[in-house]
């Protein structure tokens, strides 16, 4: 019987050898996802830090965006104005030089009374 006990303890030997081998692999894999874990978490913290500086800085481009287009907008009035100023100047001016040549111009607003012309005229 003592060789049926050997053999018996031998057996369980070698197959607690061939289960614990994949254990310890098990054991060592998981130890390798952990650390792939922990090193994944650290780089989403530095991503989200990223991603709030850049739309911290979207914000203030489009603010910036903004305030530049309200600008553009009132230059653009501003043009519009004194383009009809201009028109309605250039008018004026092809008015006073179509006048037949004896004739004075009219009075622009704002100039005060009429001075007398002289009578000297070129020849």
């Amino acid at each position: 019987m003592r060789v049926w006990a050997w053999l018996a303890i031998g057996l369980a030997v070698a197959a607690l050898a061939f289960l614990v081998f994949p254990m310890l692999q098990i054991q060592r894999d998981l130890r390798l996802a952990n650390e792939q874990v922990v090193q994944a978490k650290a780089r989403i913290a530095e991503l989200e830090s990223v991603v709030a500086n850049l739309r911290t800085e979207l914000d203030a481009a489009n603010r910036g965006r903004t305030q530049l287009q309200g600008a553009l907008e009132e230059a653009k009035s501003e043009i519009e104005k004194r383009q009809s100023e201009v028109e309605r100047l250039t008018g004026e001016l092809e008015k006073a030089a179509d006048l037949p040549k004896g004739t004075e111009a009219p009075n622009q607003e704002g100039d005060s009374a009429s001075e007398p012309s002289d009578a000297w005229q070129p020849r």
